[in-house]
């Protein structure tokens, strides 16, 4: 018998039971665990970020590496409070601003390479696909045209919304309002379904530590 593994999975329980109580009513329990998740969580990751980042830029300092004080002075920047009066407060707006533009041009080009160009390239797919013995692959030949189709009227669905075009443009564009309405359906199954997993797991966790317990 280990009394800590216990302790750690009594409390955990009891926060479990804390989060779940939420579903009926707000009520001091579940505000107690909201808190009590917010804190340790901003005290955690401050002692990372401190031992991580600030500790060392000031050794770093403190050895002749003056340079990093930069970015360090200008992290600080961001702490100024929003609600002063005084000319200085404006200055936190600067690195906040470069870290928006820095961050926004590093990752344009990788979503365009994740995801735009790779759309793109699974998209350039032959209609008619065989197999080593040369006879046609039908789930794949199906896959491809499904594929085509779907990326041709979606698109054709984004001319129709914004101009008035022929009867045939307007027709494949609701062909892909069907498919841009199954993509979004897909996407929020899934994020419910991640959901559901995760809430079935923590109710799985309650059984089996009662069942251990009593």
């Amino acid at each position: 018998m280990n009394i800590f593994n216990d302790l750690g999975t009594t409390t955990a329980l009891f926060l479990t039971l804390m989060v779940f109580s939420g579903f009926f009513k707000l009520n001091p329990l579940y505000r107690f665990a909201e808190s009590l998740f917010i804190g340790v969580s901003a005290g955690y990751f401050a002692v990372i970020w401190y031992f991580s980042i600030i500790k060392p830029a000031f050794q770093s300092a403190l050895h002749g590496d003056l340079l990093i004080l930069i970015p360090l002075l200008a992290g600080l920047l961001l702490f100024i409070p929003s609600t002063s009066e005084a000319s200085y407060s404006k200055l936190r707006f600067l690195p906040a601003a470069f870290i928006v533009i820095v961050t926004t041009a590093i990752n344009i080009p990788i979503y365009f390479s994740a995801f735009i160009q790779e759309m793109i390239r699974t998209s350039i797919i032959p209609l008619v696909s065989f197999d080593e013995s040369g006879s046609i692959q039908t789930d794949m030949t199906i896959n491809a045209v499904l594929s085509i189709v779907s990326v041709t009227s979606a698109m054709m669905f984004l001319v129709a919304r914004h101009k008035n075009s022929n009867r045939f443009v307007n027709t494949t564009g609701e062909i892909g309002r069907f498919f841009v309405l199954v993509a979004i359906g897909s996407a929020f199954a899934y994020t419910l379904l991640s959901r559901l997993i995760l809430f079935m797991g923590k109710i799985e966790f309650i059984i089996n530590v009662a069942k251990i317990g009593f």
